[in-house]
């Protein structure tokens, strides 16, 4: 058995997890040799009062310096244990044990032989033994504090202090030797009582101790990271807030300009600008709600053929108008042992490089910005079908520095405020880009130098695609518009001129309410085709209304109206409560006159009339 499991009370519910904690074994052999240190001066004690009160000295002199000699080794021992104690266990843990071991074995070895010694040499009623005995049962007793942290060398230590006395007093015989002898035994037992006692108290302290600086730790570890996410969740919302109000700046200025715009072409300028800054709030709109999704791990990935090259080309074709504002170089290569036909999810792909691309072209003031595509050099062995390719974006930008690498990739991070007021940025691009990497089986990872520039890349495999297994695109046949009775269910007044000006022109005829129990009641007295529902309406909401709509044409055995809801409520599981509620079909704002179109025909079409 090691030393370090000698240490440990054998009947502790926790002596195995213990015998596992370095920390604590470390600390309790420190501390017994501290004690045993520290505990060593009432041994001097002895030798002096008998060299000053007994003729011990000169009656036995050899066997008196003999054992003055050898309990003297020990307390310098033991002292100089303490001193070094830290020293020694650092390069040998086990050599603390054994040297306190010979070190009491020595010291109260020769105590235990002064004692029955005097015992031996001038009997019971002496007062030479009568100073022994009472220095000894004060040692006895005083070794419960010194030796809790190890039982063990406790029983040793009485165990040589009273063993030869005790046997030495039942081998004399007689009522007085044998009272002396049981004295000694009850003392014996005592005191591995009350050290059993002690050592479990001890251990439990020691253990209690152990736990509450864990804990204070761990709560400054918390304490320190709250504080870091709270700051980060602060300079986040002002980057938000930032990001948000900066196009929301331009859609209600040039608005305005086009408002008191003399001319058409000055107004369709206006409004083009207009319409650029409305995109570029989507975009930061689109960022949380992807990272909405990918945090609480709903967002999946489609699985559909798609051409490698088109979805590259797309990328470089929507950065190109950045580089050449700032006149950088921008390439994009795809090798040529690359095959184009993939099997994957060509929309998440094109966001990872776009926004990858994209910080490039932005963090980059003059030079170059690089997109290449190879195969990866430790490809899926044996996979015929699947291809591992390297995504690999380079710039020669500002670069960022080693500190601001290891937390690049967390949300609402960025390098720092100053990149954050140079360059805006929500702080969720490298997150999300990090996340759906993950998605596709790959990592990303940067490399980076301040004032020289970036590299951003990812590996991820797909499936290689087949000819055949491209969707099939007949081009159909120009059909006109069937014109419809739709009900438009929405209470502010923009977005009802927006959608009603946009279905009247293909010929639908468009009702207009502004709540939900407005919708209600055009219900019962009318007929639609199609209904068109927002969520939240005064007086009552869409799904009530819609949950009410449902419940009527169930009693009174009406035909189902077909709802399609057009929500700005577009976080997670905002489709799904309103598909629940009874509700066809789903389409967000902002939508596009083409999606709104598109909504139409296909839940409105005469088939799905019909067939419904």
């Amino acid at each position: 058995m090691s030393a370090s499991q000698q240490s440990f009370p054998a009947g502790s519910s926790n002596g195995r997890k213990d015998r596992l904690s370095p920390e604590l074994v470390r600390e309790a052999h420190l501390d017994l040799a501290a004690r045993l240190g520290y505990g060593v001066y009432g041994y001097a004690l002895i030798f002096i009062a008998l060299g000053i009160t007994s003729p011990y000295p000169t009656e036995h002199p050899k066997l008196f310096w003999s054992l003055a000699a050898a309990v003297f080794l020990s307390m310098g021992a033991r002292l100089t244990l303490a001193l070094v104690r830290k020293t020694i266990y650092a390069t040998h843990p086990q050599l603390l044990i054994w040297l306190l071991t010979l070190a009491i074995a020595i010291g109260s070895g020769a105590s235990g032989l002064l004692y029955v010694s005097t015992l031996r040499s001038y009997g019971f009623e002496n007062w030479t033994f009568v100073i022994v005995l009472l220095w000894t049962a004060g040692i006895v007793a005083g070794s419960g504090i010194s030796f809790a942290p190890n039982v063990k060398l406790l029983a040793l230590h009485v165990f040589l202090l009273l063993g030869p006395v005790t046997v030495q007093s039942l081998l004399m015989g007689g009522a007085q030797a044998n009272t002396f002898a049981t004295f000694c035994l009850g003392l014996s037992f005592f005191m591995a009582l009350v050290g059993r006692q002690m050592h479990t108290v001890y251990w439990q302290q020691l253990r209690d101790r152990a736990l509450e600086s864990a804990r204070a730790r761990e709560l400054e570890v918390a304490k320190t990271a709250a504080e870091s996410a709270n700051r980060a969740k602060g300079q986040f919302l002002a980057n938000m807030s930032h990001e948000i109000r900066t196009p929301m700046h331009g859609i209600l200025g040039m608005a305005q300009l086009a408002i008191d715009s003399e001319t058409p072409e000055e107004s369709r300028e206006y409004i083009k600008t207009l319409q650029s800054c409305a995109e570029g709030l989507l975009a930061v709109l689109n960022d949380i709600l992807d990272f909405s999704k990918i945090d609480a791990g709903k967002l999946t990935l489609e699985n559909i053929p798609f051409s490698l090259r088109r979805a590259v080309d797309d990328v470089c074709k929507l950065v190109l108008p950045q580089a050449l504002t700032k006149g950088l170089v921008l390439e994009c290569q795809v090798t040529d042992n690359v095959p184009d036909l993939l099997v994957g999810d060509p929309t998440r792909l094109r966001q990872v490089l776009i926004n990858l691309v994209g910080n490039a072209a932005k963090f980059t003031v003059a030079g170059s910005v690089k997109l290449q595509v190879a195969r990866a050099e430790s490809g899926l062995a044996g996979a015929q079908d699947q291809v591992s390719l390297i995504f690999r974006v380079t710039d020669t930008g500002i670069g960022i520095s080693e500190e601001d690498q290891k937390h690049i990739f967390e949300a609402f991070a960025q390098a720092d405020s100053g990149v954050t007021r140079r360059f805006g940025g929500t702080g969720l691009g490298l997150a999300i880009c990090s996340q759906l990497a993950q998605l596709m089986g790959g990592h990303l990872s940067m490399e980076s130098t301040p004032h020289v520039g970036s590299t951003f890349q990812f590996a991820c495999s797909f499936a290689i695609g087949r000819e055949r297994d491209l969707p099939m695109r007949p081009v159909a046949p120009v059909q006109p518009e069937v014109p419809v009775r739709i009900l438009l269910a929405e209470d502010n007044p923009a977005n009802q001129v927006l959608a009603a000006k946009l279905l009247s022109r293909r010929g639908h005829k468009v009702s207009v309410v502004s709540t939900g129990l407005a919708a209600l009641q055009a219900w019962e007295t009318g007929e639609f085709d199609l209904i068109l529902m927002d969520d939240q309406m005064p007086v009552m909401d869409g799904v009530e209304a819609v949950r009410q709509i449902r419940s009527r044409e169930s009693a009174g055995h009406r035909r189902r109206t077909t709802i399609v809801s057009l929500s700005a409520s577009a976080m997670l599981g905002d489709r799904e409560r309103f598909l629940a509620s009874g509700m066809d079909g789903y389409l967000a704002k902002p939508f596009s006159s083409e999606e709104l179109y598109a909504t139409v025909r296909h839940f409105a079409n005469p088939e799905r009339r019909a067939s419904g």
